[in-house]
């Protein structure tokens, strides 16, 4: 189909004509002159510039050339395929013949064509009753299996025009610096400089920025080469979770460098994880920021909201506005994993010993040095570590565990005077598990806030089966006196996950029987009997659950409680023995099992099931 202008002062002065159209004077003509037009445009070559990239840089037409990548409706490999090549050579005729962006009158002309461009591409759907704005799905490269062709040329002329009457309203100077430089190096910005800043950083691997950007970048002909430098999680191009952190830090530490003692951070936080924002707090407290204690949470409401945020549990509604303070000379602080200069030795010793079982609870059976280069990474001063007994406060909370070195697969390696005939791992002390007093009435205070909040909410929306970790996060922001542990490590001990990933409040039942695990410290010896696996090291006897039906309980607390991961390790690794277990508990734990295993790996689940051993009264 064609929609058409016609110039003459023909009526009607706007028409369409189709393959199938039932006039034949038109049907007709769009098969002499339309079909004809487009068979011409594709027999020519363009003889203008436009961007010859491979989207991603990528060569290899085998792989994905990102996450964004989708076989079928993202297929395409260069920026040219997301064209016609009717609009491309309209674009391109604009773009005069690849100019430098930076040189008037071709700067208007490249922000006319940015801001057009995919509106242009064959990712635009569709619609005969949309017309503009143009119907493209943001955050992806969707190209529909119908779209439609607008007219490029005159796009962008339309385009222009709004730019310089947009120009000539803001003529008025206003002192402003507009830099692209990397924030991992403000270079040009000197040292306690700046009054306030407001950041809204990537979250992980929530938006492909780089990707997304490509095509603007590419028809700027910007270096597009520079992603290895992106602040992303992306699995494809090998950019990890560890990644995102690092140069996370390396942003913030940055901020806080060009930042005036006594202001402030402005950090929008829009994602859905739970171990985000404990990875966030830990960046900033680190680089040396205090989080602002508030009775009320600042939030951004973002007015137009997509289909995703008005009906899934795991989309954040609005954007969070967290604040953060530069401390002034001299004033030093308290954080939950971190440990400030200046402080006394009785807090030392205190926060070291939480951050040694944070550790080995997370590694179990690590060996000493990993233990050292855990702690003084928490320790806001190089050399703090040096007026402290690391051996005490290591022998405090955990337990020595000498193993032999083997020689090979049968024989120990023999006795030397170096001792590297044996190997010391570490593992916590079953006082570890119990409960101190004064952070289990934190928790609870805290729990009681959030159980009345989950009442309250399930009350006005019934039809949700639980409240999603931000909606709980947000509320549990303006608790001043917040337990020690995270958010996510202790929410497990007194709330039920759902199938879909929300937290419900526990029946009578399932709140006295979460009461006595608080009580006994089982959730927290489960996950450490689960890491332990996880990580590949010996598991002492003490930390192994008594017999095959306790093993089966802590894959149950597993698959209650969300911890997932750990519910797959104890099946798989756990030593297991299904033939101990009735037909009915065989059934149940492979019902656990496969729970887990769905929702915390995209593997296959294989349950292993034994027939179970007849006793003599059985037979």
């Amino acid at each position: 189909m064609v929609n058409y202008l016609c110039d003459n002062g023909c009526s009607p002065a706007r028409a369409e004509r189709r393959h199938n159209d039932s006039d034949r004077k038109r049907r007709h003509y769009f098969e002499k002159f339309d079909l004809s037009k487009i068979s011409e445009i594709e027999s020519k070559s363009i003889p203008y510039w436009y961007p010859p990239h491979r989207m991603m840089n990528v060569e290899d037409d085998t792989t994905p050339w990102g996450a964004k990548w989708r076989a079928g409706t993202s297929n395409f490999r260069t920026v040219a395929e997301l064209f016609t090549k009717r609009n491309l050579w309209a674009l391109a005729a604009w773009r005069v013949n690849g100019t430098p962006c930076a040189s008037p009158p071709a700067s208007l002309i490249c922000f006319a064509i940015t801001a057009m461009a995919k509106g242009m591409s064959k990712m635009c759907q569709y619609d005969d009753k949309w017309s503009f704005p143009y119907p493209i799905m943001s955050g992806t490269y969707y190209m529909p299996q119908i779209f439609k062709e607008p007219n490029a040329y005159k796009a962008v002329s339309d385009k222009l025009r709004a730019i310089e009457n947009g120009l000539a309203a803001a003529n008025a100077p206003f002192p402003a610096c507009v830099s692209t430089q990397s924030a991992t190096m403000l270079d040009g910005i000197p040292a306690n400089s700046v009054d306030y800043i407001f950041s809204d950083p990537p979250y992980s691997d929530n938006v492909q920025y780089g990707e997304l950007n490509f095509v603007w970048e590419a028809w700027l002909d910007f270096d597009t080469r520079w992603h290895d430098s992106e602040i992303i999680v992306n699995h494809v191009r090998g950019k990890t979770e560890s990644d995102w952190a690092l140069m996370m830090k390396r942003a913030m530490a940055e901020c806080y460098r060009v930042l005036k003692a006594g202001r402030w951070l402005s950090l929008c936080y829009h994602d859905t994880s739970e171990g985000t924002w404990g990875l966030i707090q830990d960046v900033l407290a680190e680089v040396g920021f205090i989080v602002d204690k508030n009775d009320s949470t600042l939030f951004i409401d973002t007015g137009t909201k997509s289909y995703n945020q008005y009906t899934a549990d795991k989309t954040t509604k609005r954007d969070l506005v967290l604040n953060f303070r530069k401390p002034k000379p001299g004033e030093w602080r308290v954080t939950q994993t971190f440990i400030p200069a200046d402080v006394d030795v009785a807090t030392f010793a205190e926060l070291a010993r939480h951050i040694i079982q944070g550790f080995l609870t997370a590694h179990p059976g690590a060996t000493k040095d990993r233990i050292y280069d855990a702690l003084v990474s928490r320790l806001v001063r190089k050399g703090q570590m040096e007026a402290h007994d690391f051996d005490s406060l290591l022998k405090s909370v955990a337990d020595e565990v000498q193993q032999p070195v083997k020689e090979d697969l049968f024989w120990n390696k023999d006795p030397d005077l170096l001792g590297s005939h044996v190997q010391s791992r570490w593992y916590l002390k079953e006082t570890a598990d119990q409960v101190d007093h004064g952070e289990q009435a934190k928790e609870d205070a805290a729990a009681a806030r959030l159980s009345k909040f989950i009442s309250e909410y399930l009350k006005e929306m019934p039809e949700r089966e639980g409240v999603h970790f931000s909606d709980l996060f947000e509320k549990y922001l303006h608790i001043h006196d917040k337990p020690r542990r995270i958010l996510a490590d202790w929410l497990v001990e007194y709330f039920i996950k759902t199938a879909s990933g929300t937290w419900r409040l526990p029946d009578n039942e399932e709140g006295q029987h979460l009461a006595e695990l608080r009580k006994a410290g089982t959730l927290r010896r489960i996950k450490r009997f689960a890491n332990t696996l996880i990580e590949g090291v010996p598991v002492r006897d003490k930390d192994r659950p008594g017999s095959d039906v306790d093993l089966l309980d802590w894959l149950r607390q597993c698959r209650r409680a969300g911890l997932y991961e750990q519910g797959r390790a104890i099946y798989e690794k756990g030593g297991l023995n299904s033939a101990n277990l009735s037909d009915e508990q065989q059934i149940e734990a492979e019902d656990d099992y496969r729970i887990c295993a769905r929702r915390g790996s995209t593997e296959e689940a294989k349950p292993k099931r034994q027939r179970r051993k007849k006793d003599e009264d059985d037979e």
